[in-house]
C-alpha cells in the first residue's frame, strides 16, 4: 500500500468511527427529548391539579423548554424551568450512570441526553438544582433538589410518570410556603446593612427531613 493509500484509508476509518458516534449522540438525544414531552405533559396535567386546589398557576411552554410558576398571593411564589439540552457525553456521576456503565469508558453508546432544571427561590437561577440523564435504552436518572434521587424509563406508564410530575410539583409548594415534612432555614452567607436597607430579604433556604 503507497502513502496515498494508507491515509486515505486511514481517513475512512476516521469517517466510519465519526459516523457511528453520530448515531449514538443521535440516539441518547432523542430519548431525552421523548422524556422532555412526557415531563412536560405531566407537570402540565399536574398544574390543573394545582389550580383546582387554589393556587395560582402559569405554565409556558417552549419547544424545548417548559415553566411552571406556582404562587400564593404576592409574597409567596416559586417557579421551576425544565429543558431539554442539545447534544449527549457520558455522565461522571455515579448514580446518573447508566448501570451497565462504568466511569472507566467513555464509548459513545453509553452517552446520556440531559433535560435539567433551575428553580427559585433558594436556588441561584444559574445554577441547575436537577440534572435528568437518558441514555439509548429509555431508562433515565436524576438527582437535585426536587427530587433527591430516582430513575425510570421513558415508556412507563401515564400515571407513573404523572406520579412523579406530583412530586416535582409538591416541592415546588414547598418552595413558595413550606408544608408538612419541609421547613425554611437562614443561610449562612453574607447579608449586610445596604442589603438592609435596600430591601433585599436575608437569603433563607428550604430543607426537607429525610
Amino acid at each position: 500500500m503507497s502513502f496515498d493509500e494508507g491515509v486515505a484509508a486511514r481517513f475512512r476509518r476516521y469517517r466510519k468511527g465519526a459516523d457511528a458516534t453520530l448515531r449514538e449522540v443521535h440516539a441518547a438525544e432523542a430519548a431525552a427529548e421523548r422524556l422532555s414531552v412526557r415531563l412536560f405533559d405531566g407537570l402540565e396535567r399536574g398544574a390543573r391539579y394545582a389550580r383546582e386546589a387554589g393556587f395560582e398557576v402559569e405554565t409556558t411552554r417552549e419547544e424545548d423548554r417548559f415553566t411552571v410558576r406556582l404562587a400564593l398571593g404576592e409574597q409567596a411564589s416559586a417557579k421551576v424551568t425544565f429543558a431539554l439540552l442539545r447534544g449527549a457525553a457520558a455522565e461522571t456521576d455515579e448514580f446518573l450512570m447508566h448501570e451497565e456503565l462504568s466511569s472507566h469508558t467513555l464509548k459513545p453508546g453509553g452517552y446520556s441526553g440531559r433535560v435539567v432544571g433551575w428553580a427559585s427561590p433558594g436556588v441561584p437561577e444559574r445554577e441547575p438544582c436537577q440534572v435528568f440523564a437518558v441514555y439509548q435504552d429509555g431508562t433515565w436518572r436524576t438527582k437535585g433538589l426536587l427530587v433527591e434521587r430516582s430513575r425510570g424509563s421513558v415508556d412507563d406508564p401515564d400515571e407513573v410518570t404523572l406520579g412523579f410530575c406530583l412530586r416535582i410539583l409538591g416541592r415546588l409548594v414547598d418552595l413558595c410556603a413550606p408544608t408538612e415534612g419541609a421547613g425554611r432555614i437562614w443561610e449562612a452567607g453574607p447579608y449586610t446593612l445596604e442589603d438592609h436597607a435596600e430591601g433585599r430579604p436575608h437569603p433563607t433556604r428550604t430543607r426537607w427531613l429525610k
